[in-house]
């Protein structure tokens, strides 16, 4: 697939969106996934900003912990990223895991899930994850995928409001408790 080029709406500058791929062209490895680690300290900082009522992970012991996530949802058929660049520069990524039809819901044989959307700070509001949304339903399309979900950190209102503006409605609520020493 070619890289898609965008103008963004505050900028003469110009951003590709475009798969991500590793190294060898065949499969992952946690090498190849280096880049993406400033990006996701970044959407971490964001949620620690946006609810601080569980403790978070430092960005050195979150990351690894991450990326070894990011293999085992790549190893499933049909799983992608796909990053937003400006020349070398990485300016945001999203990572699409799919999997088999849920149990419960008429969903088809196959659905996805957003699992990271992650833009850097500065360059959101101005269509880089409205770009890496726009191609990944376009290859989610293609492969005859039509249901997507996509979790929202509580707090993260302007995250939930990108998601609704692009149709996505309030689904399953998760609450959190943590239990006291006995």
């Amino acid at each position: 697939m070619a890289a898609r080029t965008h103008h963004p709406a505050d900028s003469a500058s110009e951003w590709t969106v475009e798969p991500f791929v590793p190294a060898d062209g065949v499969t992952f490895t946690a090498a190849d996934l280096g880049p993406l680690q400033p990006l996701w300290n970044s959407l971490m900082d964001r949620h620690r900003e946006a609810w601080e009522r569980v403790p978070m992970r430092s960005h050195e012991d979150s990351w690894p912990r991450r990326r070894a996530q990011y293999l085992k949802w790549l190893a499933e058929p049909g799983s992608f990223i796909l990053v937003a660049r400006r020349g070398n520069q990485l300016l945001g990524y999203l990572l699409v895991a799919t999997q088999e039809a849920d149990e419960t819901y008429m969903m088809g044989e196959r659905q996805a899930e957003i699992e990271t959307l992650a833009v850097l700070p500065g360059k959101r509001g101005v269509g880089i994850g409205s770009a890496l949304m726009d191609e990944a339903e376009r290859l989610l399309r293609v492969a005859g995928i039509r249901d997507v979900l996509v979790a929202t950190m509580h707090g993260n209102d302007a995250a939930q409001r990108f998601y609704e503006r692009r149709g996505f409605t309030p689904f399953v609520h998760i609450n959190y408790r943590r239990l006291e020493e006995k």
